[in-house]
């Protein structure tokens, strides 16, 4: 009775091998008499593939996969194991025929009617190249003319070593990832080339049923084949006995990719930072060096955030400032820094002599997507922006200096009556003890003087972004009651100017952009700015560091080369603020509550956002 099935069966086989090699007679014998398409007609495709993102240091710290997820490799760095997995399985005479092989179609009948399955394919690899490049998986007689047509061009317009390149960075291994880089990482969480025999030749099985051998779905169906493709490669002289030998012993278990974001918080600015220079609206993107290709199809592409996501799956290198151990102890700092289950933070910490955004943290146990607080929640500044307002504005507008007198005590302008935090009157005191200890009165008499006009000519060169008409005229904003407010990145970055001899730069992220390839598309050049004179800067840093010194902010004072900074406080403690400097460095922080008419709880010794900024000093090495 056996053999009586396994005749039929080898009588099935023949059949269908009969007609589907007619087909492929047909389509090809039917090729040859339509007008053939010149070479350069072949459209040149660009390849998808994920964009990563690198340190300080050129360590790649994130790899981000929009939906599918695509790596693609060089010829030289496909590991020649690889490549004769395919060869042998797929396309035994690839080297030699000129992009189909009709006799191919009966040597796979035979290989597969002797295993019981399907081991070798009846397309050669440059088929399913094209295939995968051009056209449809539909099996009809015009597809395969198309195909047939296609694949006869490609042999023409590439070599072997580029077709085999572009056919295994371009194949399907299940679960939305193309090609063996993407695979290997998705699978076993590291590079091809670091791969085993074994590992490798189980990777390759998927792709030839990418259903039946998804080995997340079916590892068993794809273990037993890759233990036929072991056999092949020995048999071919692929690999010694010792080496199929020990392959074959070799536990297979996966290692998934979780691809769990290392510094969530920073890469949420980065990728909003990339958007934005893709976009066009932050610095020069050179589109002009990206290939034929990949400018025509970003022509074609309508929206700012159309053009923005292709450029981001066309694998760029970005580079960025991360500075990882910073970027741990600033994490750090705020999530064991707030003090209580509802209250959140925010620091950013900035480099000033490269201008440079080296850590961010959005947010006590921040996550991936969501609100990243250092630079999309908008907040008052509180006294914070005393300094920027009002202090250097008056210095330089009048040549005052630290000993200029002002009187602090009670003020009224109309209805409009502020107080001093202690609610005490101090008569006349210096602008060094007035901005040291944060007086209230005193800074709103100088503004009154100074002028909002004045002021904001000085303000408006920072690029706040939510500044209100009626914010340019209140009195009141001396002490930082905006309609909305600043984010702590942008309060920062006003900070760094102080850092910065009086020049301010919007300090950026991301250093560079360049193809896989080097070639670079983006190099920030950060502009420069005058805000304040030398002599202004120097006198403002004298009277930042009094505040740390002998002001608000004497809990945390260091004997470092240079310490400085300023306090905030908004109504009903709802808003805490510390913009502080080092030598090198500019840090701010911030804590409060999502829902912003929530105040902090008053259980501290000294404000927590001190306490954060210091041991981001500390922990991060920041003197």
């Amino acid at each position: 009775m056996k053999k009586i099935i396994g005749f039929i069966i080898i009588i099935i086989s023949f059949l269908v091998f009969y007609f589907t090699s007619q087909q492929a007679m047909m389509a090809y014998e039917t090729s040859k008499h339509i007008p053939k398409k010149k070479v350069e007609e072949l459209p040149v495709v660009s390849l998808s593939q994920n964009s990563v993102f690198y340190d300080r240091n050129n360590n790649p710290f994130y790899i981000p996969a929009s939906g599918d997820n695509r790596i693609n490799l060089k010829s030289g760095d496909i590991p020649q194991l690889v490549k004769d997995i395919f060869i042998s399985t797929e396309d035994r005479y690839f080297y030699s025929h000129k992009g189909i092989d009709l006799f191919g179609v009966a040597r796979a009948f035979m290989v597969n009617v002797s295993n019981s399955g399907i081991e070798q394919g009846a397309s050669t690899i440059t088929q399913q190249l094209a295939r995968n490049l051009y056209l449809t998986q539909a099996r009809t007689v015009e597809r395969k003319i198309k195909e047939i047509q296609i694949s006869l061009q490609l042999e023409r317009q590439y070599s072997k070593d580029e077709i085999l390149e572009m056919y295994i960075n371009t194949i399907y291994f299940a679960n939305r990832n193309y090609g063996i880089e993407a695979a290997s990482k998705a699978y076993f969480s590291k590079s091809v080339k670091d791969l085993s025999i074994a590992q490798t030749a189980f990777v390759c099985t998927i792709p030839n049923n990418p259903t039946l051998y998804d080995p997340l779905k079916n590892f068993n169906n794809a273990k037993k084949r890759q233990e036929r493709i072991l056999g092949i490669l020995r048999d071919q002289g692929k690999i010694t006995e010792q080496q199929y030998t020990a392959a074959m012993k070799e536990k297979i278990t996966l290692k998934k990719d979780s691809k769990t974001q290392e510094y969530p918080d920073y890469y949420s600015y980065v990728d909003s930072e990339l958007k934005s220079i893709l976009a066009g609206k932050k610095g020069k993107f050179n589109t002009s060096k990206l290939s034929a290709a990949q400018q025509t199809e970003l022509k074609k592409l309508k929206t700012v955030p159309e053009r923005a996501l292709y450029l981001q799956n066309q694998g760029l290198k970005v580079y960025t400032s991360l500075n990882p151990s910073v970027q741990q102890a600033t994490v750090n700092a705020v999530n064991r820094g707030t003090i209580s289950t509802n209250t959140q933070g925010a620091a950013v910490v900035v480099r000033n002599d490269t201008h440079e955004i080296i850590a961010i943290s959005g947010g006590r146990n921040y996550e991936p997507h969501n609100l990243n607080r250092a630079f999309q929640s908008y907040r008052q500044p509180g006294s914070t922006i005393k300094p920027l307002l009002v202090y250097a504005p008056y210095i330089e507008t009048f040549g005052a200096t630290p000993d200029t007198k002002v009187n602090a005590d009670n003020y009224c302008k109309g209805t409009y009556c502020p107080k001093n935090d202690s609610k005490k009157e101090y008569g006349d005191v210096t602008i060094r003890t007035a901005m040291q200890n944060s007086f209230n009165t005193a800074a709103v008499r100088l503004y009154e003087q100074l002028t909002p006009r004045i002021g904001y000519s000085y303000l408006d060169k920072f690029g706040f972004r939510t500044i209100t008409n009626e914010d340019r005229v209140e009195l009141g904003r001396a002490l930082g009651g905006f309609n909305v407010g600043m984010s702590p990145l942008e309060m920062t970055d006003a900070y760094s100017t102080f850092g910065n001899n009086g020049v301010f730069y919007e300090n950026t992220a991301i250093k560079k952009i360049t193809l896989r390839d080097g070639t670079v598309l983006y190099d920030n050049e950060p502009k420069a700015i005058r805000v304040y004179n030398p002599s202004t800067n120097e006198t403002m840093r004298s009277m930042l560091n009094s505040v740390v010194k002998d002001g608000t902010a004497k809990h945390i004072y260091m004997p470092l080369n240079y310490i400085g900074g300023k306090t905030g406080t908004t109504n009903d403690n709802t808003n805490l603020w510390f913009m502080g400097l080092t030598s090198n460095y500019t840090i701010g922080t911030w804590i409060g509550n999502d829902k912003q008419r929530i105040p902090i709880p008053k259980n501290y010794s000294y404000p927590p956002t001190q306490r954060i900024w210091q041991n981001i000093v500390v922990n991060g090495h920041l003197y």
